[in-house]
């Protein structure tokens, strides 16, 4: 078995598409995409002496991902910016940045370790996605205990191993165990916060009510529709939306449908018509096309790339 390990800012460098680099040069704040070195949507890797190269640290700047990150710290210290907060960071402790999160990190100790996982939004169940959306920043950072280091680790262990591992059935392997992570972040989460925080000013505070708003019985409506029921202008909501994700509300909607068609693409065999109905589209070929529209691929091209 090959163990990777990599400076953390090149870690994150690395497993970002090409393509998306380039975007670098053209926008002030960048969002980049995972690429294909992941399994079935899951990149996970071994962190190892992350703070021997300080000038690695600064290479990213502030940027955003398309897709979840997670850092299981199990040595050292680190400091990230994450929405113009410095957040601290001492082992073991778990971390997590929610997709397009504006990012950066500042300081990583040399001594620190641990595992950095990615992850395609549609992997992350809607009940833990709920939870980790709706946490304020000093939130996703967590201390792990002394009784959840055990599984916790040994989890996180044996699915940087299968990752790493060539066999049989790696991506539902891969998946299997990302899904037990992903439950234990959430109770370690809910352990350490039993009642909902406020979130800082009032964009996030729109955004997250928006958010709640959103299921597989509104995604279909238009923005007005949520406006309305959050007594709020049209124009004002977009606003708080741009302003807390650099998104507007039209978007978060076609990536609810699009989240939730990329699960039924990849947990079921229904076919893409069959999807379309269940999503509530009258049309099957107006949402293929959407579909590939936004995804760039199609919807059976998506399938069989996470099938063996």
């Amino acid at each position: 078995m090959r163990t990777l390990r990599f400076p953390l800012a090149y870690l994150a460098v690395k497993h970002l598409t090409d393509s998306s680099l380039t975007q670098k040069i053209n926008l002030k704040i960048p969002i980049y995409n995972q690429n294909s070195e992941a399994v079935g949507g899951i990149f996970i890797a071994e962190l190892s002496a992350l703070g021997k190269d300080p000038e690695t640290v600064n290479t990213l700047g502030a940027h955003r991902h398309d897709f979840y990150v997670f850092f299981v710290l199990t040595k050292g210290k680190v400091i990230m910016k994450c929405d113009m907060t410095d957040v601290k960071i001492s082992a073991p402790s778990i971390v997590i940045i929610k997709p397009f999160q504006i990012h950066s990190p500042k300081f990583v100790s040399p001594d620190a370790g641990g595992y950095y996982m990615s992850a395609a939004p549609f992997l992350v169940p809607n009940n833990c996605d709920s939870v980790f959306q709706n946490m304020k920043i000093e939130d996703q950072v967590n201390k792990v205990s002394k009784f959840q280091k055990k599984e916790l680790f040994e989890t996180v262990s044996l699915l940087h191993r299968s990752f790493e591992n060539t066999c049989s059935h790696k991506t539902p392997i891969v998946n299997g165990l990302f899904s037990t992570l992903i439950y234990r972040f959430v109770n370690i989460y809910s352990d350490a916060s039993q009642s909902a925080s406020e979130l800082k000013n009032q964009s996030a505070v729109i955004y997250s009510n928006f958010k709640k708003l959103i299921s597989d019985s509104t995604f279909l409506e238009t923005p007005s529709f949520f406006a309305k029921k959050l007594n709020i202008t049209t124009s004002h909501l977009n606003y708080c939306v741009n302003i807390s994700t650099g998104k507007s509300v039209t978007y978060w909607l076609q990536n609810a449908m699009i989240l939730e068609a990329q699960r039924l693409l990849y947990y079921t065999d229904n076919d893409v018509k069959e999807i379309a109905f269940k999503l509530g589209f009258e049309d099957h070929t107006y949402f293929s096309r959407l579909f590939k529209k936004i995804t760039g691929e199609t919807a059976l091209t998506f399938r069989l790339k996470f099938r063996e």
